[in-house]
């Protein structure tokens, strides 16, 4: 890629390697592209679009991976080197994915993304949660994903609840599907910025309810929350509706 090419990317996300895990975060990012391409682009942005950079050391695996996705960006090198994620744009990123299959690179390519940008989103792959995954939230990780333990609990969940289980599903990865459950953070200039949930108005002004909401600086989530609470900076509303409603909450909220 070339520095032309670079320097357009902002608020992007890279994707570190093309194994299994990369080629389903493309696959579902790519999706997005799809209903953008089709006229939906405020639905697509609403439900989390991204463009995305892929870093790979094999050219001919960022070939062939391109042959079914023409529009993927990408670069060829190690992405546990310094100069490669500062030419993915770092800096200016989003968010990344550390997905290689080795637990020491996921470490370091953490820790760098880190120290290039305080802010950015890192969510990272890991197969031993419990050890290796401490390490990666000390390194600077928002999120610690280890597939094997998804899987268990999603087995046992086919069991235990399998109908609560089928209607997240369709929410959250079905294709087509109008409901979503989707999060809007609140910015300063926004309109619902310190009014209460009562005052906001929201079933009125968007057709929705706020199932859940997040506080500035704090990890738990009150769900269901009280007509009174108030809405304030930076505070996260998580709500459950159609597209074009999830899409007006997001203009209320001002999402910066």
């Amino acid at each position: 890629m070339g520095k032309t090419e670079k320097n357009w990317l902002r608020d992007h996300v890279i994707i570190c390697g093309l194994g299994a895990t990369a080629t389903h975060i493309i696959e579902e990012l790519e999706s997005y592209r799809e209903r953008a391409a089709k006229g939906d682009e405020r639905n697509a942005e609403s439900m989390g679009f991204f463009e995305y950079l892929v870093i790979d050391s094999s050219e001919e695996a960022i070939n062939r991976t391109k042959v079914k996705w023409p529009h993927m960006q990408a670069l060829v090198g190690d992405a546990t080197d310094d100069d490669v994620l500062e030419q993915a744009g770092i800096r200016k990123a989003y968010g990344i994915f550390p997905v290689l299959s080795s637990e020491k690179d996921n470490l370091y390519i953490t820790m760098a993304a880190r120290q290039l940008n305080p802010r950015i989103r890192i969510v990272a792959r890991t197969a031993d949660i419990f050890n290796i995954g401490k390490k990666l939230f000390k390194g600077g990780a928002n999120a610690v994903i280890s597939p094997n333990f998804i899987g268990g609990l999603r087995l046992v969940s086919e069991i235990a609840r399998p109908h609560a289980t089928d209607f997240l599903d369709q929410l959250l990865h079905e294709r087509g599907t109008q409901l979503q459950i989707a999060e809007a953070v609140v910015s300063s200039s926004s309109r619902l910025c310190g009014l209460t949930i009562r005052e906001a108005d929201l079933p009125r002004k968007c057709g929705l309810y706020i199932i859940a909401m997040k506080k500035k600086g704090v990890r738990s989530y009150t769900y269901n929350p009280s007509p009174n609470e108030r809405i304030e900076h930076l505070d996260t509303l998580i709500a459950m509706g159609y597209r074009d409603q999830i899409a007006e909450l997001k203009k209320q909220a001002g999402e910066e």
